[in-house]
This record gives structure tokens, C-alpha cells and sequence, in this order.
């Protein structure tokens, strides 16, 4: 009698037996009956070894196997009440449940423990084996309990095969047992013609349906190989497994974990993922490492650490301390820092990028921005300047008209245009849609402008747009508000014009006419309206305000 390893399902953890249970049959593997209904059955054993492994005794209520019956693929027998049951265990008894289709076994008393001392055996002898080649469930269900809890039922299945009479494999012999890393071995078995045969290891699956030895190469480190044989109609087919092993000398290991307790030498190279070294470790020769650990009571004493290959990196995760004055990091390719920098001496830097995306930003939380004489500071794009001593030139409702005012700077400073759309509407038709209001500064020759929509659709974010221009001390700057309304149209809006000096100089000043060049074009009024009369526009879009 041979044991198999059928394949096997449990319950969940916590329905999963306190048992532990082993399946084998005679003859192995079972041959289904003859399928001529006059020829007679095959008779077949079921043997079941049961044991406790925990040192905490089970109490067992009872044991019950499943054997399904009937004339099916599935069905391992064809009359359950031709099976002869036993149990070694002194004391039980067994009773079959011809509805359940299942074997009960049961102690005299309520419950009996099963201790770690306490093996035992259940077989079923005399098995009228079914007539259909296929792979049938036997499912063992134990009422068992730990202390003093209750009793509950705790399942496992065991898939059994019945093979044909005339399917055979076996005889698996791997030569030599014991070779040379890198080495070679020849696999030879035995089987019949009726089945398909694959040869798995490692990540290996070949297929040697047509063979009966094969040569495997380049072997090196040790290794278990399995045949497995399949026969069977497609939808219930029965499989049977063997397996045969080499042991290679010195091998080439890949292991989960590695604990070192003594001294280990690597006269080669070395590549290791994790290694926890409790001892001394003496690394004589090239070592590659990908994680290294210290733990926090120790010190890593290394003279030189660099990164090799075309992506060598080093990566420290605590605190990198530099201890002798003068000491210099040099990085010549990209330095990337995640969190928190802080730099408490003097910093010298060629050139200073601060990434352009929408997070990126130079903040100078105190102190100050200095720039060297004869330097320049350049501003590519808007510049914001945001400082509590702003004044505010100008602001007030536009619904229509223009407006201009020129200024004389009597100190350098921002020049700063904010426009912001009031009115939102949720008529897509309308032609003021199309309409904007905009805002023009001009200064040393050089015009800016910007703009916002008269009117937004309803639900939208609220429309804004802001600039600030840098003035030069002694400079004027011409600010011109203009908006055109379209005939039929609605809309409101509001604008402010700041000035922030710069280094606390004095602030900007209106220029008087006597101070600007003669101009022969006359100015037009702006028409500006309350806050009160641009609230009554918002509640009835078909209401003219008053001028103001």
C-alpha cells in the first residue's frame, strides 16, 4: 500500500480540523470496475490515519466520512452497504447513514479526547469501486472542540482518483542521486499509453507524453522533479503524481531567510536582498548587497560608499553627519531631497531651479533677499508681491467706460492689477459672454495688459486675473481700465491697483498734468456704480444702474 497525496481543501481557519489527516488506498492507484455491467466490480481500501499534532488534547464528538455512491464519474462506489468499516480506536463504534451517504464513527461515551499520543486508523475495506474513470470527493468532518468551548463541525476534502484497468505509472528513478553544481541527471519511469505525462521543476514544465527517460542539464542546486500522469474524460479527469529528487553538491541556494549566527565567509562575490548577521561577518572579497541594516544600537564603519552600474545610487534613511571640519559632499548629477532641508551655515549654489510644476515654490520664511552690487534680479514672468504696508491706489465697480491714470514712481516698487468678473448668468446665448474687461499698465516703454469676462456661466468658479509690474524709481506708469459692453449686454465688475514698495521706499504718487507730456487725445470717463447699485444689477439683469 502506497500513500498518496491527493488533493486536498479545508474550511476556513477557523473551521479548519484540530485533527490532522492522511489518505492512502489499495490497490494504489484504484482501477474503476470493468464498464461491462455483467463483468465484476473492483474492490478497493480506503485507509485513513488520523492524529493530534498539538500538545493540547481535541475532544471529539465524532468523525464522519462522505463517500459519494452511485453510477457516476464522480462516485467512488457503487453500494455504499458492501463497504466493511473499522476504527482502531477502543471503545467507538460505527453506523452507516445511508441518506448522508456517509460513515459514522463515534466514541461510547459523549466525547473522547485525541491527544498528540493518540493516533488511529479508520478503513473501509471491501469498496465496490464505481464503473467511471474520474476523480471522486471524500470529505472527513469532525465535531470537535479545545477546553471548554463548544462542539463545532470542522471539514476536509480528499480527491481520490479511479484510473483505468490497464493506466500504469510508476518506477520514477532519478541517476545519479547526488551530482556536481551544473552537473547532469537522467529521469526514466515507467507508464502506459492511455494518459498524458508532464515533467514539472523548478519553473519547468516539459511535456514527455511520447518519453520515458529524459536528460536534464546544467543542474544547480538541489531539486525535486515531478511526473504527473492525466487520463480521464476532459470534465472529471484523475491525475497521479510522482516524484524523485537530486542533491547537487555545493549548491547554488535561494533561500526566504538567512540567520547567521557564527562566522560567515564570502570568497566570491556575494548578492544579497536581506541579511541579519548576529555574530562577527568578515566580507574579504567583492560583496553586493541591495539592502543593508544597522540596527540602531550598532555603527556601520564604512571608509568609501559609491554606487556602481549605470543607475548606482545611495540611499541613507537617518541622519548623514559629516564629523571633521572640512570635509566636502560633492554630487555631480541630480541631488533630489524629499522632506525637510535645513542649511544653518553659509550655502554657495551656481544655479538654483525650483521646479516649475504647480507645487513648486521659494519660500523665504524670515530673514531677507539680498543681491550682491552690480547683480540683477530678473523676473521672466508675473511677479506677485504680497506686504503688509501696500497702499491701494484705486478700486471700484466698472460696468462700462474707460479710465487712466498716470503715476510718478518716487521709489522703486510693484505696480499690482487685480480685475474680478461679478456678474454670472446661465443664458449661454448671450452676446457679452464674448465681452471683457481689461486692464492695461504701461512703464519704461513696455506695455502689460490682462483681462477678465464681463459675464460667467452660472456654477463656474468666479473669474480673476491679476498682474504685477515692476517700476523703476523716477519712472511713470500709466494704468487704463476700459470695458465695452456689447448693446443688450449685462455685466459687472470690480478692480484694485496696489503699489508695493520696494526696501520701505516712498509710495506712488499721482502725477499732476503739468508733470506728462502734452497729449491731444481726450480722456473718457470711466462710468463707475455703488456696491449698493451693482447688487440691484445682480437681482434684475434688465435694470440700468445710475451713473455714478
Amino acid at each position: 500500500m502506497t500513500l498518496v497525496s491527493p488533493t486536498r481543501s479545508t474550511d476556513t481557519a477557523a473551521n479548519e480540523p484540530l485533527l490532522a489527516y492522511t489518505v492512502s488506498t489499495s490497490p494504489d492507484p484504484l482501477k474503476a470496475s470493468p464498464e461491462n455491467p455483467q463483468a465484476p466490480e473492483e474492490k478497493g481500501e480506503l485507509q485513513i490515519v488520523g492524529s493530534r499534532h498539538s500538545g493540547t488534547p481535541a475532544d471529539v464528538q465524532w468523525i464522519k466520512v462522505k463517500v459519494p455512491a452511485g453510477p457516476m464519474s464522480p462516485d467512488l462506489a457503487t453500494d455504499l452497504a458492501k463497504i466493511t468499516p473499522r476504527i482502531s480506536l477502543s471503545g467507538w463504534s460505527v453506523r452507516l447513514d445511508s441518506a448522508a451517504k456517509e460513515f459514522v464513527f463515534s466514541p461510547s461515551a459523549g466525547h473522547a479526547p485525541i491527544g498528540a499520543d493518540t493516533g488511529f486508523t479508520i478503513q473501509l475495506s471491501e469498496i465496490p469501486v464505481n464503473r467511471k474513470v474520474g476523480t471522486s470527493p471524500i470529505t472527513i468532518t469532525e465535531s470537535s472542540r479545545t477546553g471548554s468551548s463548544a462542539f463545532q463541525p470542522r471539514s476536509t476534502t480528499f480527491n481520490l482518483g479511479k484510473f483505468p484497468a490497464d493506466f500504469y505509472l510508476r518506477n520514477l528513478i532519478c541517476t545519479p542521486l547526488v551530482i556536481d553544481n551544473g552537473g547532469e541527471v537522467t529521469l526514466t519511469w515507467e507508464r502506459s499509453a492511455n494518459a498524458t505525462y508532464e515533467l514539472l521543476y523548478g519553473d519547468t514544465n516539459l511535456d514527455v507524453t511520447k518519453d520515458s527517460s529524459k536528460k536534464i542539464t546544467n543542474v544547480k542546486s538541489d531539486t525535486t522533479f515531478y511526473l504527473r500522469g492525466t487520463t480521464g474524460d476532459a470534465s472529471n479527469p484523475v491525475v497521479r503524481i510522482l516524484s524523485a529528487q537530486v542533491s547537487v553538491k555545493k549548491p547554488d541556494l535561494e533561500i526566504g531567510n538567512l540567520i547567521v549566527h557564527g562566522t560567515t565567509r564570502l570568497n566570491g562575490a556575494a548578492t544579497t536582498k536581506n541579511l541579519t548577521v548576529d555574530g562577527t561577518a568578515n566580507l574579504t572579497g567583492a560583496t553586493t548587497t541591495k539592502n543593508l541594516t544597522v540596527n540602531t544600537a550598532n555603527t556601520l564603519h564604512v571608509r568609501t560608499i559609491e554606487g556602481s552600474g549605470a543607475y548606482g545610487s545611495l540611499a541613507i534613511g537617518g541622519r548623514l553627519t559629516l564629523s571633521t571640519e572640512g570635509r566636502e559632499v560633492n554630487v555631480a548629477s541630480k541631488f533630489t531631497v524629499a522632506g525637510t532641508t535645513q542649511l544653518n551655515g553659509a550655502t554657495t549654489t551656481k544655479n538654483l531651479t525650483v521646479d516649475p510644476g504647480a507645487d513648486g515654490y521659494l519660500w523665504l520664511k524670515t530673514g531677507r533677499l539680498d543681491t550682491a552690487a552690480g547683480t540683477n534680479l530678473n523676473a521672466y514672468g508675473t511677479v506677485g508681491i504680497f506686504k503688509n504696508s501696500s497702499q491701494t491706489l484705486h478700486s471700484n465697480y466698472i460696468s462700462s467706460g474707460f479710465r487712466e491714470t498716470t503715476y510718478r514712481a518716487n521709489g522703486a516698487g510693484f505696480l499690482t492689477v487685480v480685475m474680478t468678473c461679478l456678474y454670472f448668468t446661465s443664458n449661454t446665448g448671450w452676446r457679452e459672454l464674448n465681452a471683457y474687461f481689461s486692464a492695461s499698465v504701461t512703464t519704461g516703454g513696455v506695455n502689460h495688459a490682462i483681462s477678465v469676462p464681463q459675464v460667467a456661466y452660472s456654477g463656474s468658479p468666479q473669474p480673476k486675473n491679476q498682474m504685477s509690474v515692476p517700476v523703476a524709481k523716477g519712472d511713470t506708469v500709466k494704468v487704463s481700465l476700459t470695458n465695452t459692453r456689447l448693446p443688450g449686454g449685462e455685466g459687472a465688475g470690480y478692480f484694485s491697483v496696489y503699489w508695493t514698495p520696494l526696501g520701505g521706499g516712498p509710495n506712488l504718487t499721482q502725477a499732476a498734468a503739468a508733470d506728462l507730456p502734452a497729449t491731444e487725445e481726450e480722456e473718457v470717463l470711466e462710468t463707475f456704480y455703488s456696491e449698493e447699485e451693482v447688487a440691484g444689477v445682480a437681482a434684475d439683469p434688465g435694470a440700468e444702474p445710475a451713473a455714478g
